[in-house]
């Protein structure tokens, strides 16, 4: 665990305003000197030690409504869990130390202020050999962290180990803006977690301008987010954990607004049925899910990417982009150790697609598992395929207008590579494509508008 060496007593010591009253605990000078600051920075900490017993916390509730816990009043030994309720504020102060005892929490209703500086860093860590549980800030509440350290917190409980985590933030299921900006980091480290470090749920998610965060030595993995609040994961370092990926599950709801997955330097697990993008709903909300240049997405079994229309004969309310770049492919692929073909689904586009839909330098494979889709292509060998299709991506509604998808390589396919499950003229998505171990057809072929299928239809393999 890495602690802060150094720990200012006193809020007044800090500011240089005026002397300190010994009366309320004993202090130390400010070491100017003190070394690197905790996060790596060139900034020397202006923090001392914490000496006596500091302040105890024995009760759910806090003192005020307006609470600050002082770097003069450190350590702040946390031994029931705190809970700061709606309309309360809570401000742990630049240098503070706080240690939780095993499996204590501060539960997040209210509004949580824990924002030091490049010399003068927070600490909430263990106060003993057994884990705290978490920070849990709800949909009500909200927290800002900077140049603060929180080591040794996610106990395990009686819970799997990616099911709960150092840092919890859970939003509202129901938030009809898709993810809620709960939370700001800057300048973070989450270290030493039993289980995961980060787990965004139910919408809950960071703010835009949160920013380096680091997560390492955690149980489990880094992070577990809805896809709703991908695009709220900050820059920072994700690598050292038990498990290095981003877990990734479709959460409550589809897809609306735009989701971003970001390039962090690890893959994006799937770990949940299919990601749907757009909604399927009356309201037809418009979803648009954009995969950057570089990313891997690994797929569990039963999961992929559902590209979504309220009915197969309307145009579509999702838009998938995933264009990566010669030298940074986008990967989707099986999550086993060993993969096969029809590990996974594959992506699925329903309804008419969008114009802006784009698949560009990326790989597809392992794709092909059973999507429950019987589509208006034209059948090869009936028997072989059953009623539903298995490919690695499957278009069935209305006819494409452009082949959207170009320049990726198509790949062990437990059955076709691109389904061309429409009614209409056959846009060829092949002259790009590079297909590799497809079982059948490249690319099937779709129903004729006027008279009956090629018997036996086309199937370039």
């Amino acid at each position: 665990m890495r602690r802060n060496d150094s720990v200012c007593m006193v809020a007044i010591c800090l500011a240089g305003l005026a002397a300190c009253d010994s009366s309320s605990a004993k202090t130390e000078p400010v070491v100017p000197d003190a070394g690197p600051a905790p996060d790596g920075g060139d900034a020397p900490s202006k923090c001392v030690a914490p000496t006596g017993d500091g302040t105890v916390h024995s009760s759910s509730a806090l003192a005020s409504d307006d609470e600050v816990w002082t770097a003069a009043g450190s350590p702040h030994v946390v031994t029931f869990p705190v809970s700061i309720r709606a309309g309360q504020k809570l401000t742990i102060e630049p240098c503070a130390v706080v240690r939780l005892d095993g499996k204590m929490s501060l539960l997040v209703d209210g509004e949580l202020i824990a924002e030091g500086a490049a010399d003068q860093r927070i600490s909430l860590e263990r106060a003993g050999a057994e884990p705290w549980e978490y920070i849990r800030v709800s949909d009500t509440g909200r927290a800002r962290f900077a140049y603060a350290t929180l080591a040794g917190g996610g106990h395990l409980r009686n819970n799997r180990p990616n099911e709960t985590a150092t840092l919890y933030v859970h939003g509202r299921a129901s938030s009809p803006a898709g993810a809620q900006p709960l939370v700001r980091v800057d300048h973070v480290t989450i270290e030493g977690s039993q289980t995961l470090g980060v787990l965004l749920t139910e919408n809950g998610a960071f703010t835009d301008d949160s920013r380096d965060l680091t997560v390492t030595g955690s149980g489990s993995a880094p992070i577990r987010t809805w896809v709703s609040a991908a695009s709220s994961l900050p820059t920072g370092a994700y690598a050292g954990n038990q498990d290095d990926q981003i877990l990734l599950e479709a959460g409550g709801s589809p897809v609306v607004g735009e989701v971003t997955l970001r390039a962090r330097g690890l893959s994006y697990h799937v770990i949940s049925p299919p990601l749907r993008v757009g909604g399927t709903d009356n309201d037809r909300k418009p979803g648009t899910l954009v995969v950057e240049p570089g990313v891997t997405l690994r797929f569990q079994p039963g999961s992929g990417v559902n590209v979504e229309a309220y009915t197969t004969s309307e145009s579509a309310t999702g838009t998938l982009r995933a264009i990566g770049t010669p030298d940074k492919a986008i990967v989707f692929t099986s999550d086993a150790a060993t993969p096969a073909p029809g590990d996974w689904v594959g992506i699925t586009f329903k309804g008419t697609p969008s114009p802006n839909n784009r698949i560009e330098h990326a790989t597809i494979a392992y794709a092909g598992g059973d999507s429950g889709i019987s589509s208006y292509d034209c059948f090869v060998t009936p028997d072989e395929r059953g009623f539903s299709n298995h490919a690695a991506v499957i278009l069935f509604g209305g006819q494409a207008a452009t082949p959207f998808i170009a320049h990726t390589r198509i790949e062990n396919s437990a059955q076709d590579g691109i389904v061309r499950g429409w009614t209409g003229e056959p846009v060829d998505f092949s002259s790009t494509n590079e297909f590799v171990g497809v079982s059948r057809c490249w690319q099937t072929f779709p129903k004729p508008a006027a008279g009956a299928c090629p018997s036996p239809p086309p199937c370039p393999n």
